[in-house]
This record gives C-alpha cells, structure tokens and sequence, in this order.
C-alpha cells in the first residue's frame, strides 16, 4: 500500500474524513479526560515461621513439652507450602462473594511470587477509598485462614505460622492504563470507521462515473428516437392543412376554390395544374394525373 496515494485518497474525500476524525477526537478528549477512572491499592504480606523451643529451652522449662505442636505444615518439606495455600484459598470464589456481600470490590488479584515467603495482594476499583477497604478485607482474610488451616488440630499458637505486613495499603493510585486503553479502543474505531466512509465515499463516486458515462450513449439514442418521429415528410402535409393525397382533381382544377381556400398547399395555376388533362373514351370521363 503506498502511503502517498493513501493520502491523496483521503484529502479526495476529505469531507466525508474530516467529520469522523472530528467524532473520533471528541470522543477521545472525552474518554481521556471524563471517562470512568480506576484506583489499585496493594499490600504485601510475609509468613513468618514459627519460634520452635530448642532442646534446651525445652531442658529448662519442661512446661513447653505439654503445649500441642501438632502443625501440619511443619512437618512439610517444603516450608513455602503454607503461603500456597493461603494464596489458594485467598483466590477462591468465596471470596469475591463475601466481598460483594460487603459491597467491596471483586476485581482484586492474589499472587506469591516463587520460592518465596511473600504474598501480594491487589485490588483496583473506581473510587480509592473503596480500593484501599477492598485490600485491607482481604489481608483480614489471609490472617484468619492462615489461622484456620493450622490450627485445624488444635496446635499451639507457639506453633503456628504469623503473617507480617510488609507494605500497608496506605492509598490508592490512578491506572492510567486503564484510560490509555480506553483511549487506544477509541482511536482504532475512528480509524477503522474513517476508512469504511471513504470505501462508501468511492464506491459512491464509483458508481456516479459509470451512470455520467453511460448516460451520453443513451441520451444520443433516446435524442435520435425523437427526431424520426419529429421530422416531417417532405411528401406530407403541412402545418395546419392537408397533404397532396387530400386534394381532389377539382380542387386543383378549379381556380376559385383553390383560392377559396387559402390553406391548400397548391394554388391552380401552379405547376402540378399544366400537366393535368383530361381524356374521354366516350362513355365515362378518364382524369389522368401525373406529378
């Protein structure tokens, strides 16, 4: 596609381009700067591993042999479980429900990164109060199944894993992404409805050539048609009188009734009354006529 004729093509209908490229600019300063705005909060959280007595704490107070150690995530080999788990159960369809019932909003991520002991936790909404309401809900939640899921054979909280705040939602910040993709659909479509205009626009035009090329054959036919029925015989008759069939012999031989009539085409003395003669054959008279 050359863009030099793609361009002379769209100043050849600039008037069709330029009103959609007006809406198109409208729309955009519209959706940038009114549209619907988005605020993500975030807050990040670490497990904590538990304080296990030594054996020499245990030598010094005996005590601590009869709380309940009976946590299944310590015996795991891989000391990252737990955070999986609580990321699981955070991510859960449960808890979009319970934050709707809240009135919080449902649009929020959970992730761990890997082999580590951290989870972050996102949520995005219109409004910032109600993002940063949204990410504090959640941390509520991973603190209380973090409880649930080690605490499920009555361990010790000497016992247990802790979570600890690393980064506090403190506010929310703007998605600018979110009003540059609004923005990216916006523009797409103006160009998108800019190139279907000027297809319609030529194709159009396309089809006003071919009527002003095949009109000039027509109208030479329908102009030709009208002259055959409009020129007169040269043998017919004139204007306002009769043809040379009408005239009678008489008429032609009679003087005074030619003058008579004034809108006779011949006059008595003209030329077609010399060769005009009369024979008989003694029974009926025989008027020959030759012209």
């Amino acid at each position: 596609m050359d863009p030099v004729a793609v361009i002379k093509t769209l100043w050849h209908h600039k008037f069709v381009v330029l009103p959609v490229l007006l809406v198109t600019v409208l729309a955009a300063v519209y959706v940038y700067s009114f549209a619907p705005r988005s605020y993500e909060a975030k807050a990040t959280y670490a497990i904590v591993n538990p304080k296990i007595p030594t054996a020499l704490e245990l030598e010094k107070n005996p005590a601590l042999n009869l709380l309940n150690s009976d946590n299944p995530y310590l015996r795991s080999a891989d000391s990252s479980l737990i955070a999986q788990v609580v990321g699981t159960r955070l991510n859960d369809d449960t808890t979009g429900d319970a934050l709707q019932r809240e009135g919080l909003s449902t649009d929020f991520t959970v992730q761990r990164p890997p082999a580590s002991f951290l989870i972050e936790i996102a949520a995005a909404s219109d409004s910032k109060d109600k993002a940063v309401a949204t990410v504090k809900a959640l941390g509520s939640r991973l603190e209380a199944d973090l409880l649930a899921i080690q605490s499920i054979n009555g361990a010790h909280e000497r016992f247990l894993y802790t979570s600890l705040m690393v980064a506090a939602p403190d506010n929310a910040t703007e998605q600018f992404s979110s009003r540059l993709r609004s923005l990216i659909v916006v523009l797409v479509a103006g160009i998108v409805l800019t190139f279907g205009a000027v297809s319609i626009a030529r194709g159009l035009e396309t089809s006003r050539v071919r009527a002003r090329a095949a009109s000039p054959a027509g109208e030479r036919n329908k102009t030709s048609r009208r002259k055959d029925h409009q020129d007169p015989d040269p043998n017919g008759p004139a204007a306002g009188g009769p043809g040379l069939d009408e005239l009678t012999i008489q008429e032609i031989l009679t003087p005074a009734q030619a003058g008579r009539r004034a809108e006779r085409p011949f006059a008595a003395n003209g030329p077609l009354s010399e060769p005009l003669r009369s024979t008989s054959n003694g029974k009926s008279p025989v008027k020959e006529t030759s012209a």
